[in-house]
């Protein structure tokens, strides 16, 4: 699979302690902005008021490094200052600072992060403006997409471009720190990032956040891809609900059992495909080669259902699976644990 795989990289830009210039403010204008806090949803056929009202929901990440800083992006989807980014943006960060389209800055914390989705959520020092979110199923190609964004540097903060979207459910495998993993049901779009624009949001011509910007294609132009924004409205729904979050953990590695033929396996059915198996969910009977279909009676077609139920759930909570093994089904409860 590695022979067929693009070369792609991590959007955040790293920025060596000596360029400090790279994080100079002064003299960049910003345009009059509305930082009233409320959900900007707009249904006006004007783009550039549009664009102008969600820019008010991103903010420009410089987090502070042992080494350097890593230049990022997030977008504000709720009320309450609860601001989206990559993973890989803050990650092994001392400190943060956002930058606000009105030209202020302010601090963040993390509240939560999961490397293998390349995801974090920050709570911001003050509240900003928040966009409204369109899910996958609604999406299409072909559909006009914008990226916003920081791109190499603080100066080119709140940066749009724009796009189609040009394809969907795509599946990458991504390197890290913590190892090998798949990104998977991906939007492919057209919208010119950069390094930077890492954790900044797709949205579509209503303002609706579709995605969040993580990884594009270093040997061609044009490739860029966007994590779907389901499973972050749903953690930052939980966070606020419960003050935290704790990543439910089953004990399991899978993906999408399209890709199952890199295992050497022919599938006729849609799940996913569990390629290594560990602790409660092994103890309670999974297998490698199982393909989960439900997950409380839920059906799910690919790895984004299977966390999208897994993580209305929390740590505690027991969930019924149910797989696909040998021409039969079979069922399972596992009791989900602290990741």
């Amino acid at each position: 699979m590695k022979k067929n795989l693009l070369a792609f990289f991590m959007l955040s830009g790293m920025l060596l302690t000596g360029c400090s210039n790279t994080l100079s403010y002064s003299g960049y204008s910003e345009p009059n902005v509305n930082m009233q806090v409320r959900e900007i949803n707009s249904a006006s056929n004007d783009v550039s008021q549009m664009l102008s009202e969600a820019r008010s929901a991103v903010v420009g990440i410089a987090a502070d490094l042992n080494d350097g800083y890593a230049i990022g992006t997030g977008i504000a989807i709720s009320e309450g200052g609860y601001i989206l980014t990559n993973f890989h943006v803050v990650e092994g960060c001392n400190k943060i600072t956002l930058y606000y389209a009105d030209k202020t800055t302010g601090s963040a914390q993390v509240l939560w992060g999961n490397p293998s989705m390349d995801m974090a959520i920050l709570k911001s020092s003050r509240e900003i403006p928040y966009l409204s979110t369109r899910n996958l199923d609604d999406i299409l190609v072909g559909d006009e997409v914008y990226a916003i964004g920081t791109p190499l540097t603080l100066q080119f903060k709140h940066t749009v471009t724009k796009g189609i979207v040009s394809a969907m459910d795509r599946v990458l495998e991504s390197e890290s720190s913590y190892g090998t993993s798949f990104l998977q049901s991906l939007i492919q779009h057209d919208a010119s990032i950069n390094p930077g624009n890492s954790g900044g949001p797709l949205i579509d011509s209503q303002g609706r956040v579709v995605g969040i910007n993580t990884l594009k294609a270093t040997e061609g132009e044009g490739i860029g891809f966007a994590i779907p924004i389901e499973l972050g409205k749903i953690i930052v729904d939980k966070i606020k609900a419960n003050n935290n979050y704790s990543s439910p953990y089953l004990g399991i590695f899978g993906f999408d059992s399209s890709l199952a033929e890199v295992y050497g396996q022919q599938l006729n059915t849609q799940g996913v495909y569990v390629v290594s198996v560990k602790d409660r969910a092994k103890e309670a009977g999974l297998r490698k080669g199982d393909v989960i279909i439900a997950v409380d009676d839920q059906k799910i077609q690919n790895m984004l259902d299977f966390r999208i139920e897994l993580y209305k759930h929390d740590v505690g909570d027991t969930i019924k699976l149910t797989y696909f093994r040998d021409n039969s089904e079979g069922q399972v409860e596992i009791k989900l644990q602290k990741q």
